[in-house]
């Protein structure tokens, strides 16, 4: 960062010596620009603050501007990239499964899903099991009520385990 800012600095100080010679000594200037705008001191303005502060401000968006294009570019690439995967997909989907099988198989995933999920969380398999049995008419929802809910009992660990966990015979 430091060694792109002595290149500026360089570059803006060659630039102002430059133009401050040539706009200074009136020959220089008249043979380049009209002879009113040389006999104005606006001309000192305008190339020694206005042009450099111009540069400086293309130079600083400019960059931006790439990065921006560059952003929308990598987006839009990839949006058409996904785009043509799933055309293609859907073309070969549409050509060799119909719309009844299709349903199936995304139902068969989710079921699949749900059963790797339900595995690793038993109350949500019991739930889930409750659920099925009232749908297939094993269960009747009066059976269900609140007041009917089995709570699970706590078991206490037996004599033998906690004697032999403190280290004690019997």
């Amino acid at each position: 960062m430091l060694i792109k800012s002595k290149i500026c600095l360089t570059v803006l100080a060659i630039y102002e010596m430059v133009a401050v010679s040539v706009l200074h000594f009136q020959r220089i200037c008249d043979a380049m620009f009209p002879t009113p705008f040389c006999d104005s001191w606006y001309r000192y303005f305008l190339f020694c603050i206005v042009v450099p502060l111009v540069v400086l401000l293309i130079l600083m968006w400019i960059r931006e501007i790439i990065r921006a294009h560059r952003r929308r570019r990598f987006i839009r690439r990839a949006k058409n990239t996904v785009n043509g995967i799933m055309t293609s997909i859907r073309g070969k989907i549409s050509e060799n499964i119909n719309a009844r099988d299709l349903e199936r198989i995304i139902t068969a995933a989710v079921l699949v899903g749900i059963k790797k999920y339900a595995d690793n969380h038993p109350k949500l398999r019991h739930n889930v099991n409750d659920i099925m049995d009232i749908a297939n008419g094993e269960m009747e929802l009066d059976i269900m009520s609140t007041a009917d809910q089995v709570k699970p009992v706590r078991r206490r660990p037996s004599a033998t385990k906690t004697a032999a966990s403190r280290g004690k015979k019997k």
